[in-house]
């Protein structure tokens, strides 16, 4: 009986204060709740804060990804960039990215020239000065001025190459101001010529011709004159790389390696002989610059199958180590293709002949120009198969020279191999 009650006792006392617990238990569960909703309804008062601040100074999350993003893009489109100037700017010895195989003829840097002064090999009607731009020197045409150097008579093909920059064209009194290239069969500081060939364009917005380039030649039969839509305000205010090719009366115009012009038969009556420079208009005072640099003209090489079959020719482009008759590597391009004109004929055989200059010994020069000659022909016939019947060999040494074995010039042409055709 006593058991009984006491059970009872302690079920009454457990029940109470599981009542007791479960009630604890619910108030805490509530209050949890409660915070819970509290946070959220701060978080999203936060978020809404933000959202509010974001769309005043424009920090956005949204909008920090998208300046990402754009970051991202332009750090590729510089790294483009970077790499089509290596393309278009590349620091060219021999040939162009038109002309390869071509000579250069012409190169014009101002290294010679002090910042501020005119140029010393070249002429003009309104001065000018040597600037820089980016650490390098650049040729600044003063306003009206008509600008020429020293390039001799041009080939029948060639590649003119230049740089132009522009610099605060904000078009504030550039009314009637243009850049001209001018194309003439005589070398003459005058830009009336009664015969010459030009492009040029308008250096001002507001201009009628404004995103157009005009072509014109003068004193001829078949008369050309017109303008051709081309974007030239994306031009303005930078440097803008420009490749002109002549091919005999064909003009080609190309603007950061696109194609601006091509022009069949704009160069009459040998008008691309001789290029000129002009600039009408710009104001000093309002510091408008139009420069020009890297100036490069490369003539186009002849075909070496074409000068083969007419005969022969010689080369420096064929370089040895000094003394020896070890070929360098940078000559195995040339001499691959001329490996491939002889895979390509079986029919052709060619004499190869050492030249040297006249420094050092003349029996050891003929030794020297002897050696190199077979070293040619050794690399010719084991590179390419060529039969040991079609190649023979030579050397002169420094007894056929073709320039003045006195100046670094001279010797330069005088390292010479040639190929005649037998």
């Amino acid at each position: 009986m006593k058991t009984k009650v006491l059970l009872i006792i302690c079920t009454f006392f457990i029940s109470s204060s599981h009542a007791q617990f479960f009630k604890k238990l619910g108030e805490k569960a509530e209050k949890a709740a409660e915070r819970t909703v509290e946070r959220r309804v701060e978080k999203e008062s936060s978020k809404k804060t933000d959202q509010a601040i974001d769309s005043v100074f424009g920090t956005g999350k949204k909008k920090q990804k998208k300046e990402k993003k754009s970051k991202k893009d332009k750090e590729k489109s510089t790294n483009d960039s970077k790499s089509s100037n290596k393309k278009t700017n590349q620091d060219i010895v021999t040939g162009s990215s038109f002309f390869p195989d071509g000579n250069l003829i012409f190169e014009e840097t101002f290294k010679e020239d002090n910042k501020g002064d005119f140029p010393a090999n070249w002429e003009t009607t309104g001065g000018g000065e040597i600037i820089t731009i980016k650490g390098e020197k650049a040729f600044r045409l003063y306003p009206n001025s008509l600008c020429i150097t020293k390039t001799g008579k041009l080939p029948e093909n060639y590649a003119l190459e230049f740089d132009l920059t522009t610099e605060n064209l904000a078009y504030k009194e550039l009314s009637g101001s243009e850049f001209r290239v001018q194309f003439t069969n005589e070398n003459k500081l005058n830009k009336d010529l009664k015969q010459r060939a030009e492009f040029h364009f308008s250096l001002w917005q507001g201009s009628a011709t404004a995103d157009k380039i005009h072509v014109e030649n003068f004193g001829t039969e078949s008369k050309i004159s017109n303008n051709i839509n081309y974007k030239m305000n994306d031009v303005f205010n930078r440097t803008a790389h420009f490749t002109v090719v002549v091919n005999g009366k064909r003009l080609r115009v190309y603007i950061d390696n696109e194609k601006a012009l091509d022009l069949p038969s704009l160069l009459q009556n040998n008008a691309g002989k001789y290029i000129q420079f002009y600039l009408r208009g710009t104001k000093q005072e309002e510091n408008h610059i139009v420069a020009i640099s890297n100036i490069k003209i490369t003539e186009e090489s002849e075909d070496i199958r074409s000068l083969i079959m007419k005969g022969g020719f010689s080369t420096t482009k064929i370089l040895f180590d000094s003394g020896s008759d070890k070929i360098k590597n940078e000559s195995f391009l040339y001499l691959d293709k001329i490996g491939k004109v002889l895979l390509e004929d079986k029919n052709i055989k060619l004499k190869i002949i050492g030249h040297t200059d006249s420094d050092g010994d003349s029996k050891a020069n003929l030794s020297l120009s002897q050696k190199r000659a077979i070293s040619v022909k050794n690399y010719l016939q084991e590179k390419f198969k060529i039969s040991e019947t079609a190649i023979q060999t030579d050397g002169k040494g420094e007894n056929e020279p073709v320039a003045d074995n006195k100046t670094n010039e001279g010797k330069a042409q005088n390292r010479r191999v040639e190929f005649k055709k037998i």
